[in-house]
Parts: C-alpha cells; sequence; structure tokens
C-alpha cells in the first residue's frame, strides 16, 4: 500500500466523531516527564458536532506504511445487518449501518471511488479511472453487499461493475458536520512558552526522544536542541534527523554574520522586526534552523524574539473583525530584487496577508515586512489595507506572548517559519566578540509529511496540526 493510500486512509478516519483537544500543560508535562502512555491518558476526548458519525470500533492491525485493517467481528462496518436503499430518481444509496448510524453517498461519488482492480491500482493505491471513462448523468442500477465486506455496484449508464470496501464507505461518510468535525482535529495549540529543551543525543539516538521532540515542534512550532556539536554543516544533520534540507537562493546551508555589505540585513548588526523567511516563494520554507557555533558572553544585545502569530491573528480577528476580513481579500506582494550577488534574485509573490478555509479556519499568515513591494491594488482598497495592517503590526508589537531567547553556543533553535515569527535585537561587537549562526531550512510538506508518518508508526490517530501551509484540512 502507498504512502499516499496510507495518509488518505488516516486522513478519512477522522470523519469519526473524535476531536482530540490537546491541552497545553498536559502535554507539556508529558513532553517534560518523557511518558508517552501519560501522553496519551492526557488526551481530552470531546464530544463530536452533531449529526457526526459515530466511531468505529474495531481491533487495528497496522501494516507499516499500510492503512489498518479491521477485525469485522467488532466493526459496525460489518454488513451482516446493514440495509441499502437508493432514492427515487437513483442519484444517490443510504446505507443503515449495524449500529444504528447512516451514510449517504452519491452514485457519481461510489462511480469514482470505485475500488475494482481497473478503476484502482493494487500496489500502488492509485486510481486508474479517467474522467471521460464516467458516462453523465451516473445513476444507480443495482447495489448490494459482498460477502459481508464489500458493497458490489452497478450503473444504468455502463455496464462496469464497481466494488467498494464497507471499511472505505464507513471511513469516508460525508457530510458538513463530518467535514467540520475532521478539520477541527487539526487545530492548533497556541505556543506562549517557554521553548521546550531536548538533547542532541537523545533525539538523534533515541526514538522515544525524537518522537517527543517531533511532537513539540508540529503542536507548539518551536523547540530548542541543546549539546549540539559545533562544528560547521552540523545544522544540515539535525535538520535531516526530520526531512531533507530545502535548497532556496541561499543555498542548503547559509551563515548568518555582520557583514560590512550585507545581501540581508539578517547578515548585519540591524534589530530584525517580527517576520517570517522568503515569503517571496510559492512555497516558502517550513522549518527554519539556526545553529549557534559561537556567541560570545560579552556581546551586547543580540537576543532572538519568538511569536505564534496564528495567536495574534486570532486576537486580530476577534478585536478587528473588518480589518482582518480586509487582510483576507487584499493582497501584499513580496519580492527579492538584488542583483548585486552571486546568484541575481528577481523573486515575486503576491498573496493575502491572512488565508482562511470554507470553514473560516485560519490557514495561513504571511507576514514579512521587509520583502513587501510596493502596494499595487485597486483604489479603494489603498486606505482600508493600510489601516488593517497598521493595526495587525500593532497588535503583533503589543503581544503579551513575545518569547525571548539569548542563543548560546551549542544550541540549535527550530521553529515553523510559517507560524512562528521570529525577531531579533540589535547587538554591538567589539574586541574580536563574535556572533556566528549556521541556517537551513526543511520544506514544509516534508515536515508534515514526517510528523503524520510518525504518528500512524506509533499507532496515534493524531492528524499534523495545522501549520500555516495553506492547506483547508
Amino acid at each position: 500500500m502507498s504512502l499516499h493510500s496510507m495518509l488518505r486512509g488516516l486522513i478519512s478516519s477522522a470523519i469519526k466523531p473524535r476531536r482530540h483537544l490537546l491541552h497545553k500543560n498536559c502535554i507539556q508535562r508529558s513532553l517534560q516527564d518523557g511518558c508517552h502512555k501519560n501522553l496519551q491518558r492526557n488526551i481530552r476526548l470531546v464530544s463530536s458536532y452533531k449529526g457526526a458519525p459515530p466511531p468505529v470500533h474495531h481491533n487495528v492491525k497496522r501494516q507499516h506504511f499500510g492503512v489498518s485493517t479491521l477485525d469485522a467481528s467488532s466493526d459496525p462496518a460489518n454488513a451482516t445487518n446493514a440495509q441499502l436503499e437508493m432514492d427515487s430518481q437513483s442519484n444517490s444509496l443510504q446505507i443503515s449501518w449495524s449500529d444504528g448510524f447512516r451514510s449517504r453517498y452519491h452514485s457519481i461519488w461510489l462511480r469514482n471511488h470505485c475500488q475494482c482492480a481497473s478503476c484502482k491500482q493494487l500496489h500502488s493505491g492509485q486510481k486508474l479511472i479517467e474522467q471521460h471513462d464516467i458516462p453523465r448523468p451516473c445513476t444507480l442500477k443495482s447495489t448490494q453487499i459482498q460477502d459481508g465486506t464489500h458493497l458490489q455496484i452497478s450503473w444504468k449508464e455502463t455496464a462496469h461493475e464497481g466494488l467498494i470496501s464497507l471499511e472505505f464507505l464507513r471511513e469516508n461518510s460525508y457530510g458538513n458536520d463530518a467535514i467540520d468535525a475532521a478539520v477541527s482535529l487539526r487545530d492548533n495549540v497556541f505556543f506562549k512558552g517557554p521553548i521546550e529543551e531536548f538533547d542532541y543525543k537523545d533525539i538523534s539516538s533515541c526514538k522515544k526522544s525524537f518522537f517527543r521532540w517531533l511532537q513539540c515542534l508540529d503542536v507548539y512550532g518551536i523547540a530548542l536542541v541543546m549539546n549540539v556539536p559545533t562544528e560547521l554543516r552540523q545544522v544540515a544533520k539535525v535538520a535531516e534527523l526530520i526531512a531533507p534540507v530545502q535548497n532556496t537562493l541561499y543555498g542548503e546551508i547559509f551563515d548568518v554574520v555582520a557583514t560590512d555589505e550585507p545581501i540581508n540585513v539578517a547578515y548585519s548588526t540591524a534589530p530584525l522586526g517580527f517576520h517570517m523567511d522568503l515569503m517571496y516563494y510559492e512555497s516558502p520554507p517550513g522549518l527554519q534552523l539556526l545553529h549557534c557555533l559561537r556567541f560570545d558572553d560579552s556581546a551586547q544585545g543580540g537576543e532572538s524574539l519568538f511569536l505564534d502569530v496564528f495567536h495574534s491573528a486570532t486576537e486580530f480577528r476577534r478585536q478587528y473583525p473588518h480589518h482582518f476580513d480586509t487582510l483576507t481579500r487584499v493582497p501584499v506582494t513580496f519580492h527579492k530584487n538584488h542583483f548585486e550577488r552571486e546568484r541575481p534574485a528577481a523573486y515575486m509573490y503576491q498573496r493575502p496577508h491572512i488565508t482562511v478555509n470554507p470553514q473560516g479556519q485560519m490557514t495561513s499568515v504571511a507576514w514579512s515586512p521587509p520583502f513587501e513591494a510596493p502596494l499595487k491594488v485597486r483604489e479603494e482598497d489603498v486606505e482600508p489595507y493600510y489601516e488593517a495592517y497598521h493595526t495587525f503590526a500593532a497588535v503583533l508589537e503589543n503581544s503579551p506572548i513575545q518569547v525571548e531567547h539569548r542563543m548560546r553556543t551549542g544550541q540549535c533553535i527550530i521553529f515553523n517559519n510559517r507560524r512562528i515569527l521570529h525577531a531579533r535585537r540589535k547587538f554591538t561587537l567589539n574586541n574580536g566578540e563574535h556572533r556566528h549562526y549556521q541556517g537551513c531550512y526543511v520544506n514544509i510538506d516534508d515536515f508534515r509529511n514526517s510528523v503524520q508518518v510518525a504518528y500512524i508508526q506509533h499507532g496515534r490517530e493524531d492528524l499534523a496540526k495545522r501549520n500555516g501551509n495553506q492547506c483547508w484540512l
């Protein structure tokens, strides 16, 4: 079974009405004591949305990179007593499951998800059917349960005989309430500090420690790794524990050192306001890692600041809903124009500062003032935009949950660049003092994939949190 199929199966299981509320204090205690069992006990199960399908209780047999298989004797999807009923126009099928729950499937949906050998490849799990092979209209002719495990289907407009597993149908029951329940599983827990610390040797040699580190990055978006060897390019080794390093305009690894003629304001002693990196990319980096190779204690300033932008945007929305709507509607252009460098840059990308999914949940925030191009929008949007922009900037600057940290030699800070804003205080270097970091990035989708795979391999039903990559899930 392919990874694609595995993730699809996991995501579809979110249709079950289990909404995990990861309580911050409980998780912090669990992360600190390193006990996976405590974390499981501290997950609160809250009631589902009204109308969402009840859970499928079953004995799970997990396979590496495979969808779970069910013990039919304990599964409501065992359709020995299931009832099938087509509507009067044969456009949909209602299944009344053995536990009393009812699901409705449109005929065209059933045709698109046929799992027979001619419609779905066995080993890859990928669809083979083409849309031009599906007649329209597509109405049901007959349906019946086969061997208590599959639904056999025929359609009026084609001789094709369809086959879909009942487990798949139950897990993928759809409807507004079910979708809302599934999307809610990805809700974030806001980061308010302190930054959780992990030892490099532990996360690189102990599976349990690595999982806790990865989970912390998923849930809170930031973590600090201690005792990292102060060797050049060591930052890439930390990143590759999670996923491959993302190559960008700055290469795979970049040095953050103050220079006389910086190609980036970060390569100077000037202060940096809250921002995200590389917002002029269509897919800006996900994780950012900064490894402190040397930062002399005598150097003045240079402290790092971090802020969960989703918390700030939530407060902004609550206090100024009209300004929030403006920043979801009026786009800003981010750019990087710099030809006096080894690798000339002429990047440009336009996007709104904030995006939301159909349920109104925020899926991304883009904030990088140093790289904003001149505003080019409709005349009637200029003043509303700047009013909203100014207000949001004030919310960020006055946030009570800013976390300050002065990096020490041998520390590596890792944070979600699409969620955690970072800033830096001005610093001075005198009498040969040094401040030298090396940094790198990890693609946001590679990070999310690593998190989801880890949850599955640990037998967890958690879904990777909403991490700012604009995904509607």
